[in-house]
């Protein structure tokens, strides 16, 4: 997938998951926003690496538990920030990044598991790729059916 439909899909996977945990739609908008393209942007900048000209997938990033580490790192990284910004860290704001956090590897997975390389499983002690579907990495309609389908999130979150 292209990595605006990563960024859109995870930020209306995270806002509405943010928003169901009694955040405010602004409020958790903001952050799935933040979190969402840091973490595609880790995730795809790590575990994506260049040979003669075709960029080709890592199982550095792309395995489901790696993705949820990587996907972490902007969860944290907003923690210590607003702890240093506002000399506490508040419980939920807390809880609720840290779910979005946890959200956001898996939300970068899912997706990729439908284009043509699918991601890595360890599978005899090596990593092989697992793809449910081989759609391109530039198909328009899949492309477009998951931007539409965050903007449904987020649309969702907005009405709750």
């Amino acid at each position: 997938m292209k990595l605006i439909t990563h960024y859109v899909f995870s930020a209306g996977l995270l806002t509405l998951s943010l928003t169901l945990v009694r955040n405010p739609f602004p409020e958790s908008l903001f952050l799935a926003l933040l979190m969402s393209v840091t973490g595609n942007l880790i995730i795809d900048g790590l575990g994506h690496e260049e040979r003669r000209g075709y960029v080709r997938r890592t199982p550095l990033t792309h395995t489901i538990p790696r993705s949820i580490f990587w996907g972490a790192l902007p969860g944290a990284a907003i923690i210590i920030l607003l702890y240093y910004l506002s000399g506490r860290v508040m419980e939920l704001i807390y809880v609720e990044v840290m779910m979005g956090s946890l959200l956001m590897g898996p939300s970068h997975m899912i997706l990729d598991i439908f284009t043509e390389r699918g991601e890595f499983v360890k599978r005899r002690g090596r990593w092989v790729r697992l793809a449910l579907a081989h759609f391109s990495y530039n198909d328009v309609l899949i492309n477009g059916v998951a931007m539409i389908m965050g903007l449904l999130m987020i649309f969702t979150a907005y009405t709750i």
